[in-house]
């Protein structure tokens, strides 16, 4: 045998042998018969199968996926609410707390909208501050209003709660159609030509004026009276309401003290200053608390006065302030237990 043909023999048996390892190997996958003729793969092919099995797996596996749902906005966090509603933390107003609300009828004193305050007269009598601002809602005659529309003397039912240590308006209905304002004061002057009535608040510096009619009904302790019995400086409630004209009328003079009356209080002593000369005493004929004067009295006559004793007081106007002109103790102050 020559040299090519020991070459070409050689060649032979080693393809052999790799054959013969490879179909061992592959025996239990692949079904081939013991004596057919091997005819190994070549690695392209290897890896085309290899690629083609894997992409049919794929298929048959995946499925589609779905968009991930998106959590809801967390509503318990308020600072979040107000971050994703564009308000400003800085300048925007808090919300107000869930407090009882008291509803109060009763007629505007007096306005300041410089500290956002309101002086109201309650109906059954005394006087209270109402504090409000933007958060406030403000209805006229049953339709949206604003502050512009709100005036002394106007009559109004407030929606009340407390907000802190304020007394807070939370809702403002003012009643324009069938209600009439109520003023108390002292008369500055009355201007016969024009028939207007010039009333001085203790809750506003500026005084507020009123037209008088025929139709004025005028009463002085309780009986019928005329407007020219009314003197400068008395003490008055005054009902008016707009007339036909747009200017405001009064409909009822109630006259409490004119200058030179005499009255009669009994109740108990409130509260005693005898170096400003001053007592207050809580008159139960009508529950108002008045300030009296002791200028006429003589000093022997005070020395006994004490808060929380029960006296009847005989006092004259003056036209600035009730005197005492004679005072009686009837029981002594209750001793704290």
């Amino acid at each position: 045998m020559d040299a090519a043909g020991r070459r070409r023999f050689a060649g032979r048996v080693t393809n052999f042998l790799k054959c013969r390892s490879m179909r061992g190997d592959l025996l239990l996958a692949i079904d081939i018969q013991p004596h057919a003729e091997f005819k190994p793969m070549r690695f392209p092919a290897i890896l085309a199968l290899c690629l083609l099995c894997t992409l049919g797996y794929a298929q048959e596996t995946s499925t589609p996926s779905q968009p991930a749902a998106q959590k809801p906005p967390d509503k318990s966090n308020p600072q979040a609410e107000r971050e994703r509603s564009g308000s400003d933390t800085l300048l925007d107003l808090p919300a107000l707390p869930e407090s009882k609300v008291t509803l109060i009828g009763g007629t505007v004193a007096k306005l300041d909208p410089v500290r956002d305050r309101m002086a109201l007269r309650p109906f059954g009598g005394g006087q209270m501050e109402i504090a409000f601002d933007m958060r406030t809602k403000i209805y006229r005659d049953g339709a949206v209003a604003g502050m512009r529309d709100l005036r002394p003397g106007n009559r109004v039912y407030v929606d009340t709660m407390l907000n802190g240590d304020q007394v807070f308006a939370k809702t403002i209905r003012i009643d324009t159609r069938t209600s009439t304002g109520e003023a108390r004061g002292q008369v500055v002057s009355y201007n016969w030509n024009g028939g207007i009535l010039s009333l001085k608040e203790r809750v506003s510096p500026q005084p507020f004026k009123l037209h008088v009619t025929p139709q004025t009904a005028v009463t002085i302790a309780h009986h019928p009276a005329s407007v020219t019995d009314i003197q400068p400086g008395a003490i008055v409630i005054i009902s008016f309401a707009p007339g036909a004209t747009g200017v405001v009328e009064a409909r009822q003079i109630d006259v409490l003290a004119n200058p030179g009356q005499s009255f009669t209080f009994v109740g108990k002593i409130t509260f005693v200053d005898l170096h400003a000369n001053r007592i207050a005493i809580a008159n139960q004929s009508d529950k108002e608390t008045y300030d009296l004067g002791l200028d006429s009295l003589l000093e022997s006559r005070t020395r006994g006065l004490r808060q929380g004793a029960q006296a009847t007081v005989q006092a004259v106007f003056d036209g600035k302030q009730y005197q005492a002109r004679k005072i009686e103790l009837t029981s002594p102050p209750t001793q704290p237990k």
